[in-house]
């Protein structure tokens, strides 16, 4: 049935909408939404249908309100029926005890059990019911009858409804803190230089220098979006910097301002920027608006549409209700901008990347994390900052609790091993526990510890280190290696070349400026299998201090459309995320094959991206390409072009001279901790490496034939105690007798060496 309009306006819109909402409810009593009457209004009304969107979802709104207003009313009314019903009730059954009350009193005087008059208020056994336990509890006159209220002609006074009560005392809100953050400034900001003082330009300006706007009669309304990987510190940053400009602050965690029910959420936006307008000047900070603020062809709820519209409209009434001298700064930051809807995107006029840092800011921001604490004079920032590339804020935070906790820990051991020396013997000490919990149960008593005394040495930050495992390598990606030139053998032209295209342009730009020499968009390593390709591209990665991402080609490829250019679309975000970066792509054959006819849609799809993506057309300043594969001939032509991977280096398979000066790298890299007395004599290694046998031989294979080595000598010596295992000339012999060359097509690789590949 249609409810009641008590109050409703019945303006003729409204009306309209009015029955249409009734006829909807008629049809189904499920919960009708916004978007449910407008496609109604759309199929079965004309002149509505006519009506602009946004006033009618208004009307819908008011309709929907009231209707659950005059619901909510006829709820109240039931339950007042409920009571007045019951008060009649117990009415009867107080008069129908008052029929007794002469029994009651006549079986008082002669002392007659209540129950032989068979009063219906006790139990067989003259005990009484809860009914008389009531009664008696019951504020009774001199006579013993209850107390009831009665109008002047003696029936009983009606129950006040609700709306005639008196109103409860609402709660006041309790009023939020606006003011700026405290606890934090922008001498804790370490590292991120350029960054804070473009942030400041476009934040302190607009809230501070409203004098210069005013008198240029300019109207600001400016929208910054901070965008960076997560863990470089945005959030931190962007409240260092409300705290110095000392205004108005409104932090807003996105995800927060979902709502649970229909319009909650808009409405919980609007009264953000309403609070914003009425304290101007004003800087709202918005965490993670992607959450809040996506792309709406994605969307999978209408709610997230609206939410959308009103963040669009919030910003739009900013720029224009906000008075001259009251500007109002709207500061956004997000890990993934790529995500945001084009329309949010646009209204923020300023982009701020923040990437990852690189050596001097890590020094800068460990120095800042570290200030205060009691260091050792051995302490190196700047070794430190060598040691963790690859490594944002958050992470190098992690390291200097971790280096902390290490000097805890060493500090406690050192007074757990006082204690336990000085113990009695007859001291009590659970039995029943394991050795740790005995241990500290030794430690219960804080007065032998001396926390004074506790320092943090290099060592401690250095078992830090190694413990600490880096925020993007648990995402996924790598960082920079370990390996390094002294772990590559020969190659010494391949180096060479490497290090003027990449590790010189990264490490001193300004000196291959002056002669007006471009860094390598790219390079492709080939040749064939194990003979050092990716041990290169490593080695030149740990060279150069660079951030290092490394890319198995089959990884990216996803059996879903479009994900796999998404991938593709992400490392390369990540790069520029953390420039300067060597991206390097191993198997890139995998990646990149040729496009023709026989390739589907999907690869063809995977290597337009991939082209699109080297080809320059987004910021590719600060990352340098590095491709491998041991199948040159079926990747696609376009890719070996200038611009993206222009410069081909063959790595094929070492000379007789450079098998010497592998073997000798592996053998030193595998048996670091030889003495020269039980060492394989240096002249043995060369008449190995230039031994006719080992003629075809890759990098790969000279390992695996010191392998083979390695694993004779421990069978010829297993079982003989004090026999020191010595790889001798009998070793190497049964090695080489039973390990071949692995690259049987060497004959296609020159030839494609002499086309040009």
């Amino acid at each position: 049935m249609p409810l009641p309009r008590r109050n409703f306006l019945r303006a003729g819109l409204d009306r309209d909408v009015y029955s249409i909402v009734n006829k909807l409810y008629d049809e189904d009593t499920k919960k009708i939404t916004i978007s449910a009457v407008y496609d109604a209004i759309k199929r079965s009304n004309s002149s509505l249908a006519r009506r602009k969107k946004k006033e009618l979802e208004d009307a819908i709104e008011r309709v929907l309100a009231q209707r659950s207003e005059d619901l909510r009313g006829d709820e109240e009314e039931d339950e007042e029926d409920e009571e007045e019903a019951a008060i009649q009730a117990e009415e009867a059954r107080i008069r129908e005890k008052d029929s007794f009350l002469l029994n009651r009193q006549i079986a008082k005087g002669w002392k007659f059990s209540a129950s032989a008059i068979g009063s219906p208020k006790m139990g067989s056994k003259g005990v009484e019911s809860d009914k008389d336990v009531e009664m008696k509890n019951a504020p009774t006159e001199t006579n013993g009858t209850p107390v009831v209220e009665r109008e002047k002609n003696g029936e009983p006074k009606a129950k006040r409804r609700r709306s005639e009560r008196e109103p409860r005392e609402k709660k006041e809100p309790k009023e939020k803190d606006r003011s700026p953050p405290s606890g934090v400034s922008i001498r804790d900001i370490a590292g991120v230089d350029a960054t804070l003082k473009r942030l400041l330009s476009c934040v302190w300006l607009p809230l501070r220098g409203t004098a210069a706007y005013a008198q240029m009669n300019y109207r600001c309304d400016f929208g910054v979006l901070l965008h960076g990987p997560s863990g470089c510190g945005k959030t931190t940053l962007a409240q260092a910097v409300a705290a110095s400009v000392g205004v108005s602050y409104i932090p807003v965690s996105s995800a927060s301002l979902v709502g649970g029910t229909s319009g909650e959420s808009e409405k919980n936006i609007r009264d953000i920027f309403d609070e914003a307008i009425a304290l101007a000047p004003c800087l709202i900070f918005m965490d993670e608006i992607d959450s809040i603020g996506g792309k709406r062809e994605s969307a999978g709820k209408a709610m997230e549409g609206r939410m959308v519209a009103e963040l669009i409209n919030g910003m739009d009434r900013v720029a224009q209700n906000t008075r001259d001298g009251k500007n109002v700064v709207v500061l956004a930051a997000t890990s993934r901008p790529d995500t945001i809807d084009p329309a949010i995107r646009r209204r923020f006029g300023v982009e701020v990347a923040m990437g990852m840092p690189d050596e001097k800011a890590r020094e800068h921001i460990l120095r800042s994390q570290a200030r205060g604490l009691p260091l050792a004079d051995d302490v190196d920032f700047l070794a430190l900052s060598k040691m963790t590339p690859g490594y944002n804020g958050a992470d190098l935070k992690h390291v200097v609790t971790a280096a902390m906790n290490e000097a805890l820990d060493r500090e406690l051991n050192s007074v757990l091993q006082r204690v336990t020396s000085l113990q009695p013997p007859n001291d009590p000490i659970p039995t029943s526990d394991s050795q740790a919990q005995r241990e500290w149960f030794l430690l219960e008593d804080q007065s032998n510890i001396d926390w004074a005394q506790i320092t943090i040495t290099m060592a401690h930050f250095t078992l830090a280190v190694s413990k600490t495992q880096p925020a993007s390598k648990r995402e996924g990606f790598t960082t920079i290696p370990d390996t390094n030139w002294s772990h590559v053998g020969a190659l010494h032209d391949i180096r060479k070349k490497l290090e003027m295209s990449i590790i010189g342009p990264i490490k001193q730009p300004e000196l291959f400026a002056k002669v007006g020499i471009k860094p390598a968009a790219g390079i492709l390593l080939w040749g064939p299998p194990g003979c050092g390709k990716t041990l290169v591209a490593k080695a030149v990665a740990n060279e150069s201090k660079a951030n290092f991402i490394s890319i198995k080609g089959p990884e990216l490829l996803n059996k879903y459309v479009g994900e796999s250019e998404r991938a593709v679309r992400q490392v390369f975000t990540r790069a520029r995320a953390s420039a300067p970066c060597i991206l390097f792509f191993d198997e890139m054959d995998a990646l990149m094959p040729k496009r023709d006819d026989n390739l589907s849609d999907a690869s063809a799809r995977v290597v337009n991206t991939l082209l699109t993506e080297l080809d320059g057309v987004g910021d590719r300043s600060g990352i340098y390409v590095v491709g491998a594969t041991n199948r040159p001939d079926i990747i696609d032509p376009a890719i070996r072009r200038p611009g993206r991977l222009g410069t081909s280096v063959y790595v094929g398979l070492p000379s007789a001279d450079e098998r010497v000066d592998i073997l000798k790298t592996l053998y030193r890299n595998t048996i670091p901790d030889v003495s020269a007395a039980n060492a394989t004599p240096a002249d043995v290694l060369e008449l190995v490496a230039r031994d006719k046998r080992c003629n075809g031989f890759s990098g790969a294979d000279l390992g695996n034939l010191m392998q083979a080595a390695a694993q004779s000598c421990l069978e010829r010596v297993y079982g003989m105690p004090g026999v020191e295992p010595v790889i001798n000339m009998v070793d190497w012999e049964k090695a080489l007798s039973e390990v071949k060359p692995s690259v049987k097509d060497i004959h296609k690789y020159e030839h494609l060496r002499s086309k040009g590949m």
